[in-house]
């Protein structure tokens, strides 16, 4: 199976070496191992599920075992007195290797690498190694250096969220993780202080738990990216977080048989009690044009409580971004309709 992520040619030798040493039973030197675990540690987060699947095969020599169950004796033998395997093993072909693993893991992650790659045990789709990883997680998570967590969390954008074989009982692991103090300290202030990737798309995911909403208030008006300014006024002005769940087809023309693609969309009620006006008139000042049109969306429906409004619309009117304009005539429209 191929993938979009092909691992440093160096790390892919290594890992081949040490699969060699592990298929014939005997125990790998103490460096190839350690420089297998420094590789995986240097891996990017994002990467995790198609780095795991080249991570496997190296494992596994790149070819499909005659004899499963010889292999495992043999491998889980060489693992019972090499407790440090674990941290390259639990990214194992066999199901029965990675529960093994799991179950010797005591060293906690250092990376987001490895941090992402104990989550995804989580999700396993052996349910004996689902249930070894939230006993391996209920040891480890506490003790894993908040920004590794914040990092791991930021690189997987909530897809943890997603996954579908878990139970509760592995679910609320991450959720611990996250509930950390100092970990949602650290994840405030990422949220409220970076500038790159899809933060606003990571918010949401983060917002299907109350887990941020004292932040919210904060990072509608401070946070760097416009995205997640933007997002975090949506939420605080419709008192409701909301975020895709699916996929479904929608009718443009059942006559004609046309449909389109649209969101399904799962939805949690936020009350924190906040000046909506005040909201609205800091937004329609914002500097970007995505967070004045996430206000006078609001403001469209609260029009009649808003004070000076009168002398905002036209400013509106002639505003840089054509979207707001195109809003701003809007409500230019709908006030002298209701007047």
């Amino acid at each position: 199976m191929l993938t979009d992520y092909d691992l440093p040619p160096a790390l892919e030798a290594d890992l081949v070496a040490l699969g060699q040493c592990l298929l014939a039973g005997t125990r790998p030197p103490i460096a190839l191992v350690a420089a297998c675990v420094a590789g995986l540690d240097g891996l990017p987060a994002a990467q995790v599920v198609t780095a795991s699947v080249r991570i496997r095969n190296a494992l596994c020599c790149f070819y499909y075992p005659v004899d499963p169950e010889q292999d495992r004796r043999l491998i889980c033998g060489v693992l019972a007195t090499m407790p440090m395997l674990a941290q390259v093993l639990l990214l194992h072909r066999d199901g029965h290797v990675r529960e093994a693993a799991l179950n010797a893991l005591a060293t906690v992650p250092r990376s987001p690498f490895m941090l992402a790659a104990l989550a995804m045990r989580l999700n396993d789709w052996a349910g004996p190694v689902r249930e070894a990883a939230a006993r391996c997680a209920g040891r480890l998570f506490l003790q894993v250096a908040p920004d590794v967590a914040v990092a791991m969390g930021l690189a997987l954008r909530g897809h943890w969220q997603e996954w579908t074989r878990w139970a509760p009982a592995q679910a609320v692991c991450m959720d611990r993780l996250f509930a950390r103090p100092a970990v949602r300290v650290q994840l405030v202030a990422r949220f409220a202080t970076a500038c790159d990737g899809p933060l606003g798309v990571t918010l949401r995911a983060f917002l299907r738990t109350p887990l941020l909403d004292a932040a919210l208030p904060m990072l509608a008006g401070m946070a760097r990216q416009a995205s997640v300014r933007a997002t975090a006024l949506q939420v605080l002005l419709w008192g409701q977080a909301r975020w895709k769940t699916g996929i479904r087809r929608e009718w443009v023309n059942r006559l004609l048989g046309f449909n389109r693609p649209a969101p399904v969309l799962a939805r949690r009620d936020i009350s924190l009690p906040v000046d909506r006006n005040a909201l609205i008139a800091s937004a329609l000042h914002d500097r970007s044009a995505m967070v004045r049109r996430t206000a006078l969306r609001a403001l469209a429906h609260c029009w009649r409580d808003f004070p000076d409004l009168a002398l905002i619309v036209p400013v509106l009117e002639a505003d840089r971004s054509p979207t707001v304009r195109r809003w701003a005539g809007y409500l230019q429209r709908q006030t002298g309709v209701m007047d």
